[in-house]
């Protein structure tokens, strides 16, 4: 199928072949005018012309292009070209697990895979709670990149969802010698043909983590019938006889994962990601935090990137209310925000009603997107924001911006901005995302939130007042802001854009909780949440105050809020 090479598909030009399968070939290819790559699967005519393929077709990339996590490729669009399908996805710049096995023959360090797994099993586990199961997981569907979120090294991406679901009932089950499937991954069960589930996936992940940990394989399969006999054998070699150094809970997650019974595999994604995460939690405790091995090969893979795909320093035109400016270097200090000193937040609104007012936080990257994962989450049934759409960082008394390769572009004043440069965003002026638009605010206070009343009046010199705490603020690493001042205006916590603290966790309503200081005392009030609040374990009564006591641990969905001292810094 080389002689697609140089054709266009939905404006898209093939420029390469990157990868090949059973189920089709995989190319590169280049939209000029927006000047970001694609990798565009065509099908291969026999699977396609097979009857009801197209229905099969249809059904399957429908379901796949409704997989929006960060942790899942990004279908962008399918249709039918010539006599064959093609579905269109991000393209993904870095190297795939196969290649980082490849590179370590004698296994990667279990911190990386470790990393890598949680967040395969996190994808798994949003696919499975909306019915639709890989079926074919294995390392080349495994892709590797920049991280989103400073908390993770790098960003693992699971690509093919569904697809070897097409293959059913197709020539492809009667060719010799082909199966569906990969049968070095595969479970039992799927061997014997036997209708499969999510565990089945669970398995294929056990046989992937085994062969990362260790460099090898657990068996020595060379086709579908040595796939049947060993994978339900359970003569499986411990991946402590490598290695007796590796944890004890990963020999045992691996064991669960590859038992030839599905009943005795864990029940779910979920809970496989807990366990990763004990994994991570008890290697902390014991170790520092290694640098990462895997992050150098993707560092090298992207810096052999060259061209449109992944552009530099580019010029842009400079206008009115927009100065272009030099993004921080890697491992540069940047100026620290004054005390005090003015604060900044972003009015945001979409088709022109105001939806909230996120605040910015000093010297941390604020990326704003479509996913609930974004700091600022614009989740709307437009497609026209990206996943990861723009960057906002508060760099002293600056406020900076650039585009992260969005796919409709992002635009300071009516003026496009290029790909991975920073401008300098000037209070008062907007920001154009598709039906969103951003306005930057700078205030000497916390600006009111349209659901609160404003903040009473500070008292005058000399007045006495019983509102000293040695509490001064409340902090949450996984809200948007992360930190607040307590004063006698309520705070509100939510999964809303109009609270005071953003909390993007589909377990914690819009309007969940709200804490307000009160002389001495801290207030705590569930706003009759779906979920519920709870300080220390007990679930708080709807709309009634409750006192938070300095040393009760408070909780909101998996968020844990602090009271902290107003020079406490993170983890602290």
């Amino acid at each position: 199928m080389k002689e697609l090479i140089g054709q266009v598909i939905n404006n898209f030009q093939i420029k390469e072949i990157v990868g090949q399968g059973g189920m089709g070939i995989v190319y590169r290819a280049y939209h000029f005018d927006l000047q970001r790559y694609a990798a565009i699967k065509v099908m291969r005519p026999e699977l396609a012309n097979q009857p009801g393929f197209f229905e099969r077709f249809l059904q399957e990339a429908r379901a796949a292009a409704h997989l929006d996590h960060p942790g899942i490729v990004d279908v962008i669009n399918f249709g039918r070209f010539e006599n064959s399908f093609y579905l269109m996805m991000d393209f993904i710049e870095g190297p795939n697990l196969r290649e980082l096995i490849n590179k370590n023959r004698e296994g990667m360090p279990v911190w990386d895979v470790v990393q890598i797994f949680i967040q395969i099993a996190e994808a798994l586990a949003f696919a499975h709670d909306r019915g639709i199961l890989h079926r074919d997981m294995k390392p080349d569907n495994i892709l590797l990149t920049e991280s989103i979120k400073p908390s993770r090294p790098f960003r693992a991406i699971v690509t093919d969802f569904g697809l070897v679901k097409l293959a059913e009932n197709s020539i492809m089950e009667t060719q010799a010698g082909i199966s569906v499937g990969t049968p070095a991954y595969m479970s039992p069960e799927q061997c014997r043909g036997e209708p499969v589930d999510g565990r089945t996936d669970l398995y294929a992940l056990g046989v992937m983590l085994y062969e990362s940990i260790t460099g090898k394989r657990p068996y020595p399969i060379r086709n579908l019938f040595d796939a049947a006999r060993f994978h339900s054998s359970g003569q499986l070699i411990s991946i402590r006889a490598h290695d007796q150094s590796l944890p004890l809970a990963l020999d045992q997650l691996v064991r669960q994962l590859m038992s030839p019974a599905k009943e005795q595999r864990p029940a779910s994604a979920h809970e496989v990601a807990q366990l990763l995460q004990k994994v991570i939690d008890s290697l902390a405790a014991v170790e520092d935090i290694p640098q990462s091995s895997v992050q150098v090969i993707i560092d090298e893979a992207l810096s052999k990137v060259t061209g449109p795909l992944r552009p530099t320093k580019l010029e842009a035109p400079v206008s009115p209310g927009m100065a272009r400016t030099t993004p921080p270097a890697a491992g540069s200090q940047v100026p620290a925000a004054v005390p005090g000193k003015a604060d900044y937040y972003v009015e945001v609104y979409y088709h022109g009603q105001l939806e909230g007012q996120p605040h910015l936080l000093a010297n941390t990257p604020i990326v704003v997107g479509r996913t609930t994962e974004s700091d600022i989450a614009l989740t709307r049934p437009e497609r026209y924001v990206s996943k990861r759409h723009c960057e906002i960082l508060l760099q002293g008394d600056r406020t900076l911006i650039r585009d992260l390769g969005s796919t409709n572009g992002t635009f300071l004043n009516n003026a496009p901005l290029q790909r991975d440069t920073f401008y300098t965003w000037l209070p008062g002026t907007e920001v154009q995302l598709g039906p969103f638009t951003l306005m930057l605010k700078k205030v000497e206070a916390q600006p009111a939130s349209p659901l609160l009343p404003p903040p009473a009046p500070e008292p005058e010199e000399g007045m006495v007042t019983d509102r000293v705490t040695p509490f001064e603020m409340i902090m949450c690493a996984e809200a948007t802001p992360s930190r607040m001042p307590l004063t006698d205006r309520p705070i509100l916590l939510g999964r809303a854009l109009d609270v005071d603290m953003v909390l993007n966790f589909a377990q914690i309503s819009k309007h969940h909780c709200r804490i307000q200081r009160h002389g001495r005392q801290i207030e705590i009030v569930d706003l009759n949440s779906t979920n519920g609040t709870f300080l220390d374990g007990q679930r708080l009564p709807a709309n009634t105050p409750t006192i938070w006591q300095p040393d009760s641990v408070l909780r909101v969905g998996p968020a844990i809020v602090l009271l902290v001292h107003g020079g406490a810094k993170d983890g602290e």
